[in-house]
């Protein structure tokens, strides 16, 4: 993934679904030229998003020793506009999966709203067979690992172990 278009994985389990969360805001750079009076979220980067989710599922489901590859977009719809200040949330749902493949069914609301649905089809190739594919796995970890991450919870913890002598907190 060259750019992550989700913020948040809300709740995940493996093997069955997903939901995340985008926050979109208007320093996004598509929005420069998409549209100048009426900025939309281009349909493609919303499909991407649910892609995005979908890959994260199918990746934790192997532990991250499966790349997945999208191959097809079927009966993509898009129904509604995104817009600045929208939170897009995607709850991708699993279909059918093998060691070869998966089906992925996608759908993205905005406060309830229906924007988009796809049936998304990937090709799993194993991170063991390929250098490049275990380099994007473990990328793909790091963005999960980062995405579940309660960034309140390691502050208190970090500040819990700081307050036990007062010496830590002084000598960071």
């Amino acid at each position: 993934m060259r750019f992550l278009l989700v913020d948040r994985i809300l709740r995940l389990v493996e093997g069955k679904e997903a939901v995340v969360r985008k926050n979109v805001t208007n320093s996004e750079d598509f929005f420069s030229d998409h549209f100048a009076n009426r900025p939309i979220m281009p349909g493609c980067l919303v499909l991407e998003t649910c892609d995005q989710a979908a890959r994260l599922l199918l990746g934790k489901s192997t532990d991250f020793a499966s790349l997945p590859t999208l191959e097809s977009v079927v009966n993509g719809k898009l129904q509604h506009f995104v817009q600045p200040g929208d939170s897009l949330e995607v709850h991708v749902v699993v279909v059918r999966q093998t060691a070869e493949g998966a089906e992925v069914r996608a759908s993205a609301s905005v406060e309830g709203r229906a924007v988009a649905r796809a049936s998304l089809i990937y090709r799993l190739e194993a991170a063991a067979a390929d250098p490049e594919a275990a380099r994007a796995c473990e990328r793909m970890r790091e963005f999960y690992r980062v995405l579940t991450t309660d960034l309140l919870q390691v502050a208190r913890e970090h500040q819990t172990r700081g307050a036990g002598s007062g010496r830590e907190v002084a000598d960071a």
